[in-house]
């Protein structure tokens, strides 16, 4: 081979000369011993910025007679670091530890970076032992790798040897510091490497002020993270989408949006993660109008085709009630993606529309989008609320497969369907069966069972979860005093409710202060109801007088009722189940002036009686029915299963109670009226259409 094979001509250049075939040269100077040559293209090829493969840098390694520096090796390791290569990084450590230059604290950092990138944190420590000298550069990388493959407590103890050592960090260590804090939830530990950085004026970088907000942000401390952002150079827009996000996803929705003004009007132009954030503290606050403004200036930007922007906006219509806005922006959408259909799946489900998220899933499976724990926690949150057990069923198997059942959201999910599809011993099943629970999903079990009127069950599961040291919350004590009001069982409740003040320093809301209500009401003691309602810190809401008002018709107190009624429509004028209760009250009292008296006062406010509406499913289809109902397709059927039914039950002796009913209704029609409620229709359905031997689950809307 001659030299001019081997060495570029001065015209060439080294974009002309690809990587691999320069790699290729140089092989060919090994092959034909020009050991010369092949440094003089090196320098060469190095001179004009070309670059090696890795199958070049094995070749160049490996060349006899060619003297190769600390710089050719680093290039070597930050390739590596691209590729990710463990074998590839054990090959040439062992290569330069071999040539003496392992203990080089430039190289032994690259070294470092290497194995980090691959994961491998012990070769990594293994590396920065054998430096001899170790320069700052050198522990910022250790400490980093540590951080960066989650070994938060020896980052942390390498960061305090350094320091002991008489190295001041610099911002990429602080950096990586901070992170370890915020993996081990170390926020002291932050907070005093916050003071170094404030020592070494380092507060100002970008970076080392994006790990603060991180750190406090997420751990909670939202008043540090402020004043690091008042501190850190705003003319970027990452601090403020940063922080924007932060209120956003902390339940502070109302700075979130007074920042995003701030940030207009400092003239720094949001991007698709800030309208994102912004829109989601609009949706919390179900603020329709600010959401059309944000909608308004994402159009103008031309970001509303964004997958992120685009969600955030179908999340901010649901969330108002603007479902058919949604709708349309889902319609429209030309770049969606799994978050796209959980969201527009979970409005449905939240606004009440349960069929119609049942339909979106089966419409997201046919065209093959792949469901996350989110579609089916929301899918069967929508069975729930339908009792569609057969549904939920073939979902929980669903869920089997794809191996989402083991997520606790979709465990606390079935729980809920089994409890409300009246499987309570299923539900059961599958809170035994959790790897892992959460105290939604105790929660959700003893909710389970109080519901089915299972209070020792509910009191037990509540008992064993003290026992093992699960910390009770609210809703916990929501669940027990529910347990306790629905079987009357009033000491308890009591003790219940004063261990939840005392011993758990749990402050009372409005529910627990209603079950409270309830309890004592039901169990004849509607003075100390009335007097619990007097003590209580905070103003009675709807749901107090409601339920004083329920105990009050239960106990025939009509003067007591009444004035609880009175309180009700003061806040709610055109609460048609108040009407009901107390039109109800009084024909119980035979008083059928007032009676009529609350019926005339509906129709001059216009209010209707929500009319009863009961529902049964029968092979994965649900039914309907409403009072005196004719219109379902089976109808011939149903009323000839209510007449055998009507016959039957008169011989067994069954007397029906007319008092409830207005004395506007006739004698003969009494008996009918009664019959054909919403609920006896579906039971009729229920034994003309299900299978012998199964049950009938029906439910009701009031």
């Amino acid at each position: 081979m001659t030299k001019q094979h081997t060495i570029f001509t001065s015209h060439s250049t080294a974009s002309e000369f690809s990587s691999h075939a320069y790699a290729i040269t140089l092989q060919n100077c090994v092959k034909n011993n020009e050991p010369t040559s092949g440094k003089a293209l090196h320098c060469d090829i190095s001179k004009r910025g070309g670059c090696l493969d890795l199958f070049g840098w094995n070749v160049l390694l490996n060349m006899e007679g060619l003297e190769l520096n600390s710089f050719v090796f680093t290039s070597i390791l930050k390739l590596l670091v691209s590729v990710e290569s463990g074998e590839l990084c054990r090959s040439i450590h062992a290569c330069l530890y071999k040539l003496g230059h392992g203990s080089n604290a430039f190289v032994g950092t690259s070294i470092i970076d290497a194995y980090s990138a691959c994961g491998l944190v012990d070769d990594a420590r293994e590396a920065f032992d054998e430096i001899i000298w170790k320069d700052m550069v050198s522990w910022t990388g250790m400490v980093t790798c540590y951080a960066e493959n989650g070994v938060f407590k020896e980052a942390l103890e390498l960061f305090s040897d350094m320091r002991m050592g008489g190295f001041w960090p610099n911002n990429f260590t602080l950096v990586s510091v901070f992170k370890a804090s915020l993996g081990l939830e170390a926020i002291d530990v932050g907070r005093s490497v916050h003071g170094c950085a404030l020592k070494m004026r380092y507060e100002l970088d970008p970076y080392v002020g994006a790990a603060l907000l991180d750190l406090y942000t997420k751990l909670g401390d939202m008043e540090d993270a402020t004043l690091v952002f008042e501190e850190i150079p705003k003319c970027d827009v990452i601090p403020w989408s940063f922080m924007i996000a932060r209120y956003s996803q902390s339940q502070r929705s109302k700075e979130a949006v007074e920042l995003f003004c701030r940030m207009r009007q400092s003239l720094v132009l949001p991007n698709h993660f800030t309208f994102a954030s912004v829109l989601q503290a609009c949706g919390t606050m179900a603020d329709l109008d600010l959401g059309k403004q944000i909608h308004c200036n994402v159009l103008k930007v031309g970001l509303d085709s964004n997958v992120f922007v685009s969600n955030a906006l179908i999340d901010v219509y649901s969330k108002c009630g603007k479902m058919e806005n949604s709708v349309d922006l889902f319609e429209e959408s030309t770049n969606r993606n799994e978050v796209t259909w959980n969201t527009l799946i979970v409005g449905r489900v939240q606004l009440g529309h349960e069929e119609k998220a049942l339909k979106l899933f089966l419409q997201m499976r046919e065209d093959n989008v792949q469901g996350t724990e989110v579609t089916y926690s929301s899918v069967l949150c929508a069975c729930a609320g339908l009792a569609a057990l057969k549904l939920g069923t073939e979902i929980h198997s669903l869920t089997i497969k794809t191996r989402f059942d083991k997520a606790i959201t979709v465990g606390n999910a079935l729980i809920d369907v089994y409890a409300k599809c009246g499987s309570i011993k299923d539900a059961r099943v599958v809170f035994e069966t959790m790897s892992n629970r959460d105290v939604v999903s105790w929660n959700t079990m003893i909710s389970g069972y109080s519901m089915h009127g299972l209070s020792s069950e509910a009191l037990r599961i509540f008992e064993y979860m003290q026992k093992i040291m699960i910390k009770a919350d609210k809703l916990t004590f929501l669940g027990v005093l529910l347990a306790c009001s629905n079987t009357g069982l009033l000491d308890k409740g009591q003790a219940y409710f004063t261990s939840m003040v005392h011993d758990y320093r749990i402050n009372p809301c409005i529910e627990h202060y209603t079950c409270m209500v309830a309890l004592l009401g039901r169990s004849g003691q509607l003075d100390r109801a009335v007097r619990l309602i007097e003590e209580m810190p905070f103003e009675p809401s709807v749901m107090i007088w409601r339920a004083l008002l329920t105990t009050c018709v239960i106990h025939n107190n009509v003067e007591l009722g009444k004035i609880a009624a009175l309180h009700v429509l003061e806040l709610e004028p055109h609460d048609k189940a108040t009407y009901a209760l107390i039109s109800n009250m009084y024909a119980a009292a035979r008083r059928w002036d007032d009676v009529a008296s609350v019926r005339n006062n509906m129709k001059k406010k216009r209010i209707k009686k929500e009319p009863g509406l009961s529902w049964i499913e029968s092979q994965g289809t649900v039914h309907y029915f409403v009072v005196r109902d004719a219109s379902h397709p089976d109808i011939r059927l149903i009323y000839g299963m209510l007449e055998w039914l009507n016959m039957k039950t008169k011989k067994a002796g069954y007397v029906p109670n007319y008092e409830v009913l207005l004395q506007d209704v006739e004698d003969d029609e009494k008996p009918r009226r009664l019959w054909v409620h919403s609920e006896r229709l579906a039971l009729a359905f229920g034994l003309v259409r299900t299978p012998f031997g199964s049950r009938i689950r029906i439910l009701k809307n009031l």
